[in-house]
């Protein structure tokens, strides 16, 4: 470890350990008296440059979200029984990542699979339009994978400071020429001169070079290059991602094995429906079982189909939060943005096929900011003609997530600081009832 690293957990800790101090002990419960919300007083390990420091935070034991009014018709379309929901995201590309003067290169294929056994225990509906559901959802699995193939490496003069030293150093060199012709030593002059064009020539030698693949560049000059250069790039990517995981482990398996109690409530016809968030246990929601649990939606049928009476050929518009089920994990924060939805032909079976256009969804984290870009290509969908109740969905995408949430997913963003081209993106979410998953 070098000493600005310890300087700064230094400094880190005592910050910390000051903030600590103003806290109650582990296990406290407090109420905000502004908000009414519940937080209770937890240790939370961080890993900074290998050395772990614990702090205590302040983490709700609920947390909530809003959804635009529903109809009471919506509590009829809801599942009968224990169903199971299945959901994917796939990212694929190329990243790189450069230091020193080098960059490592390599194709990814990121992976999440989250799947919930979901039951309703309580629907009530009153004539008012006041609805009060309560879920139980019990995350089975929660997995997260990173691959890496066709690995190479680059020069990369953009992560050292090479202009600048040309600059200097041919500046210097023109600079001693003339000092040294003005003051009758012309031979020394032109030795200064004579460097000054080495300098140059060195210069332009470099910027071909810079960004050529080292395999292709030596390949060029008939050198076959041997097999553990590339042992040396996936041991230079597994250093990267080391950091990162030794701080992130288990973020998304965090939430495998646990369940919570979802209340979904409304007013009256017309009012908002607030969704709150509890862990069946009591214990606080983390911000990694928070970014999955506000994707799950009990009424992604009612979003997704808004007339169980559509006919083939028919079309609509869906929010883009309401479905965000089917690509939440690809964002931070809430999405906008509207896709357009039209019933195409029926399956032998009578289930109805539905086709989802192409458009720009905007994800805007808490603060209001736009946390993320991703263009939706197509996609298509499975409806169950019974109650129109969605059996499966799946679309593709690309997006720049540069931006996207690096602390939900830092195992992945660690490698793909810089994209050559956007991220390919693939989604799908199933659910089905549960003697047919077993």
């Amino acid at each position: 470890m070098n000493k600005n690293s310890i300087i700064a957990i230094l400094g880190i800790a005592t910050s910390l350990a000051f903030a600590d101090s103003k806290l109650p002990p582990v296990g406290t419960r407090v109420v905000d008296e502004k908000t009414g919300i519940e937080y209770v007083i937890v240790e939370v390990p961080t890993s900074i440059d290998g050395v772990i420091i614990t702090t205590l935070e302040k983490v709700p034991t609920t947390r909530g979200a809003r959804h635009r009014p529903l109809e009471p018709e919506a509590t009829k379309r809801l599942h009968d029984g224990p169903v199971i929901v299945s959901s994917f995201f796939e990212a694929s590309g190329r990243a790189e990542h450069a230091s020193f003067g080098k960059a490592v290169q390599g194709s990814y294929l990121y992976t999440v699979s989250v799947t919930g056994r979901s039951e309703v225990v309580e629907n009530e509906v009153a004539d008012s339009g006041r609805i009060l559901v309560k879920e139980r959802r019990t995350f089975l699995a929660s997995r997260d994978n990173l691959s890496l193939s066709k690995i190479d490496a680059a020069i990369a003069l953009d992560t050292l400071p090479v202009e600048q030293v040309h600059d200097w150093c041919v500046q210097g060199c023109s600079a001693a020429a003339v000092i040294s012709t003005y003051c009758g030593h012309p031979e020394l002059g032109a030795g200064f001169a004579s460097a000054s064009a080495a300098i140059e020539g060195y210069y332009r030698v470099l910027k071909q070079i810079d960004g050529v693949s080292i395999r292709g560049f030596l390949g060029a000059f008939g050198v076959n290059v041997p097999d553990n250069v590339d042992g040396w790039a996936s041991g230079q990517l597994a250093k990267i991602a080391k950091r990162e995981l030794d701080s992130v482990h288990g973020v998304i398996q965090s939430i495998e094995g646990k369940s919570f109690l979802i209340t979904y409530e409304q007013e009256a016809s017309g009012k908002p429906l607030d969704i709150s968030y509890r862990n069946e246990d009591g214990s606080p929601i983390s911000d990694a079982e928070w970014e999955i649990l506000r994707q799950a939606n009990l009424f992604l049928d009612q979003d997704m189909v808004p007339n169980a009476r559509c006919r083939v050929g028919d079309s609509w518009k869906v929010w883009a939060d309401e479905v965000q089920d089917l690509f939440g994990i690809a964002g931070d924060g809430r999405a906008e943005g509207k896709i357009a939805v039209t019933r195409d032909d029926n399956q032998p079976n009578g289930d109805w096929t539905l086709r989802l256009s192409g458009t720009e969804i905007f994800f805007r984290s808490d603060t209001g900011t736009i946390s993320g870009k991703m263009e939706l290509k197509d996609g298509n969908g499975l409806v169950d003609a019974r109650k129109a109740s969605v059996k499966s969905l799946q679309a593709t995408a690309e997006a720049d997530l540069r931006t996207m949430n690096k602390k939900r997913h830092a195992m992945f963003f660690e490698f793909v600081k810089r994209f050559k081209g956007n991220a390919n993106l693939r989604f799908t979410l199933t659910t089905q009832s549960i003697e047919k998953a077993k």
